[in-house]
C-alpha cells in the first residue's frame, strides 16, 4: 500500500536514543497507514534490534531491516529500497520530533508539488539548553529551483550544515535520477547526495515551523576526528569519482552544471587542507597524484562560489599559491579568534 511518507532511520550503537526517536515520530498527526518508519539496524552490537523489535509489537507502521554493519549509506539506501512513501524523510536515530508535525509538513510540500522541503530544526546541548536554531522565516513563502535551493540556507546570515535529514525528498526523483547516498564515503556523505539532489529537483520549498529536535553528543561522525583519517581523505576522492561521473549527465554551461562544480570543489579542496592543516606534506603530494590521475590537474570554476572559488583559483595557478593561500587563510581565522 502506498504511503505518503516514508521515514528512514539508520540505527547503530544508539540503543540509549533510538526509542525516544521512535516514539517521536509515532506521536503524529496522520493515520498509522499514512506513513511508515524504516530502521535500518546496521550490525548494531548492542540493543537497538531488540529495542525496536519491542516497539515494532506496539507500532503497525515500523519496519526492521536487520543487515551486517555497512555504515550509514547503505543503512539508508537499503531503507529507501524498500521505501514506499511519496516523499522520504531521513532522521538520524539519536534526534526526535515535535508532537503532531507530519500532517502539516506533508501538506506543505503536497500543495505547493513540492521535490524538497527543507525543516526547520533546533540544537540543544547535553544539559537540554537551546543553543541554535533555523530561521527560514523570509523563505516560507519563496519556492526555489535546485541550484537557488542548495544556496539559500547557505548564506551569510543562515549557517545550515549539509545536513540531509529532517529534509523531505520526492522519492519518484530520486529514483528517476539514480540518486542514492555513496559507499565508503564516511564523512559528509550527506553533501554528496545534496549535491546530486538539488541539481536535479526542480521545486524546493523551506518551513519554519518547529519540527526537529538535534542533541549535541560525543562520539558522532561530525564530532570526531574523522575528517583528517586517511579514511575520509580516501572516501573523499571517491566522492569526487562520483561527481565527475555524474556531473556528465548534467548539461554543460547551466548553472546545475555549476552546482555540481562546486560541490566537487569541496570535495577536492577538504582533503588537501586537512593534510596542510596536519601538515601531512607526503600525503598531500599523493592527493595531488590521485586528482591529476582523475583529469584534474585544474578544477572547472564555473558556478564555484566563497572560499571553494578562492582555493580553485590558486590550485589552478599552483600548488605553490594554493598552499600560499590556504596558510594565509589560516593564520588570518588564528588571530580573529
Amino acid at each position: 500500500m502506498a504511503k505518503k511518507i516514508s521515514i528512514i532511520i539508520p540505527a547503530y550503537k544508539v540503543d540509549g536514543y533510538i526509542e525516544k526517536c521512535i516514539r517521536s515520530l509515532e506521536n503524529q498527526d496522520l493515520p498509522k497507514d499514512d506513513y511508515e518508519i524504516i530502521v535500518t539496524n546496521d550490525g548494531s552490537p548492542d540493543r537497538c534490534r531488540e529495542i525496536v523489535e519491542g516497539l515494532q509489537q506496539e507500532f503497525s507502521n515500523l519496519i526492521l531491516i536487520n543487515q551486517e554493519n555497512q555504515g550509514v549509506s547503505m543503512a539508508r539506501n537499503n531503507a529507501i529500497a524498500k521505501a514506499q512513501g511519496e516523499y522520504i524523510l531521513p532522521i538520524d536515530p539519536d534526534d526526535y520530533v515535535v508532537p503532531n508535525v507530519l500532517k502539516s509538513v506533508y501538506e506543505n510540500a503536497k500543495s505547493r508539488n513540492l521535490d524538497v522541503l527543507y525543516l526547520a530544526y533546533e540544537i540543544f546541548d547535553r544539559q537540554g539548553n537551546s543553543v541554535w536554531e533555523t530561521n527560514y522565516e523570509s523563505k516560507n513563502e519563496t519556492i526555489f529551483d535546485g541550484v537557488e535551493g542548495y544556496f539559500a540556507p547557505r548564506s551569510v546570515d543562515m549557517k545550515d550544515p549539509d545536513r540531509s535529514w529532517a529534509v523531505l525528498y520526492r522519492l519518484e526523483m530520486l529514483h528517476q535520477h539514480s540518486i542514492n547516498y555513496p559507499k565508503n564515503v564516511p564523512f559528509l556523505e550527506d553533501g554528496l547526495f545534496l549535491g546530486k539532489v538539488f541539481t536535479v529537483a526542480k521545486r524546493v520549498g523551506f518551513s519554519s515551523n518547529k519540527f526537529y529536535q538535534r542533541t549535541i553528543r560525543q562520539g558522532s561522525a561530525t564530532n570526531s576526528k574523522l575528517l583528517f583519517s586517511k579514511k575520509a581523505i580516501d572516501g573523499f576522492l571517491l566522492a569526487v569519482k562520483d561527481l565527475m561521473h555524474f556531473s556528465a549527465t548534467i548539461p554543460k554551461g547551466s548553472k546545475e552544471k555549476g552546482l555540481i562544480n562546486h560541490v566537487m570543489a569541496k570535495f577536492v579542496f577538504l582533503p588537501l587542507s586537512s593534510c596542510l592543516k596536519s601538515n601531512k606534506f607526503s600525503e598531500f603530494t599523493s592527493i595531488v597524484k590521485s586528482l591529476k590521475e582523475l583529469g584534474l590537474k585544474k578544477i572547472e570554476l564555473e558556478g564555484c562560489s566563497g572560499i571553494y572559488l578562492r582555493y580553485g583559483k590558486a590550485y589552478n595557478k599552483s600548488l605553490l599559491h594554493f598552499m600560499t593561500v590556504y596558510y594565509s587563510r589560516l593564520i588570518k581565522m588564528k588571530y580573529q579568534r
